[in-house]
């Protein structure tokens, strides 16, 4: 468990920052944290239970990929396919879990039919990861989509899938409403550049539908299933439509809506927040994400970070996978909030909760303070753990608590 101190907290209207923030370099390598290993993919077991699994099946997993890889390449090279590759190996144990799963659903075993088709959604969002446009990742993900809406099924409100038109195209989302009577408030939540919304479910069963708050979880601009779109300086794009397509809805409390990301997901939240005072949102809540100078950064310095993200991250911008760090940067710089003129203007009422580390490479507190102090009703807490982002569970318990409190009645 991480030791949690607050660096600042409920920062008053018109409440100035003392003391310069700390000095805080662009430096990848601190991006991936030691535990996470040196293959391809973050070797991260803990996170991918939170989302779905079975310790022994993940672990053998590993084993069979380990031991199948040639010597000269790593284990999980994602060039590498066939038996043993990364995404064979995760892809057949998706397979297997989902027509268990479906042989339980037959046997009228709900609650183990539950748990195992959210054991495949899981092992099929490894098999795809980082979500590139690669065909054989695509055919998995299409998998998690599957594996995702029957694991929805059984839950006291089936998932219903929303597809929300933008810009001559449209998006899949998914809508999660809690037991009860609406209209409900509800918060849109995305993730990073390199993780898909099937891994937000834990936080709505564990933290959100306790609290009769709603969930609608999108995907980043090109990612998921909104790959019709790319990053582009108004990042929030895909949220601004979501949030006006919420407001339509009569299970939902328009005046609540809120707007939630982290890592890369948390660009597009704080965008919102400062950008977008027309959506009269009733709370964003920003995780870790990058503001300003790690998309002014030199080229070079993104050779720093994991391949595997760095890819994700070409995939977003619409770049080959092969596209050189000098293509990458010309897509990041106009995406800083900064440039855009956002780190100053008037004063926002609208609340705003950011979570982050104390030594986040990507999201230095520097920039997150800056953006801040355009704020009336902020709060920033600051973990003291090392690399990129809180831990999931903590930083949503955090976040949902923090929305339930800010409810307009």
């Amino acid at each position: 468990m991480c030791r949690t101190i607050f660096l600042a907290a409920c920062i008053a209207a018109g409440f100035a920052f003392t003391g310069a923030a700390p000095a805080q370099e662009l430096d990848g390598n601190q991006f991936r944290a030691p535990s996470e290993g040196s293959w391809y993919h973050p070797i991260d077991p803990e996170t991918w239970l939170h989302v779905g699994g079975r310790p022994q099946e993940i672990a053998a997993a590993l084993t069979r990929i380990k031991e199948t890889a040639p010597s000269d390449t790593l284990p999980d090279d994602p060039s590498r396919r066939g038996a043993g590759s990364w995404i064979e190996t995760w892809t057949e144990l998706g397979k297997t879990a989902l027509a268990e799963a479906d042989d339980l659903n037959d046997d009228d075993k709900p609650e183990a039919a539950a748990s195992r088709y959210r054991d495949a959604f899981s092992y099929f969002l490894r098999a795809s990861s980082p979500h590139t446009n690669d065909p054989e990742q695509r055919s998995a993900l299409a998998l998690a989509w599957q594996a995702y809406e029957k694991a929805g099924q059984f839950l006291p409100v089936p998932i219903r899938k929303l597809d929300i038109p933008f810009d001559g195209e449209e998006f899949s989302t998914w809508l999660h409403l809690p037991k009860g009577d609406g209209p409900f408030p509800v918060v849109i939540v995305s993730m990073g550049s390199d993780v898909t919304k099937e891994e937000l479910l834990p936080y709505f069963i564990k933290q959100l539908a306790v609290r009769k708050i709603a969930m609608l979880s999108l995907d980043m601009p090109g990612n998921g299933s909104s790959t019709a779109y790319s990053f582009s300086p108004d990042l929030d794009k895909l949220h601004a439509a979501a949030a006006l397509h919420l407001k339509t809805l009569p299970e939902i409390d328009g005046r609540n809506i809120f707007v939630q990301g982290a890592s890369f997901g948390g660009t597009p939240a704080a965008r919102a927040w400062a950008a977008r005072p027309d959506l009269d949102l009733a709370g964003v809540i920003y995780m870790c994400g990058p503001l300003h100078r790690p998309f002014m950064a030199p080229p070079d310095a993104y050779s720093q970070f994991p391949a595997f993200t760095m890819d994700g991250v070409r995939a977003r911008l619409g770049l080959d996978i092969s596209a050189s760090f000098e293509e990458m940067s010309v897509g990041l710089r106009p995406l800083s909030l900064k440039s855009q003129g956002l780190f100053e203007g008037p004063r926002i009422d609208t609340p705003l909760l950011a979570i982050l580390t104390n030594r986040d490479p990507v999201a230095p507190l520097g920039d997150v303070q800056s953006l801040m102090a355009r704020g009336s009703d902020v709060t920033l807490h600051v973990t003291d753990e090392p690399g990129h982002c809180p831990q999931r569970d903590p930083r949503e318990a955090i976040a949902a608590s923090w929305i339930a409190g800010k409810i307009r009645d």
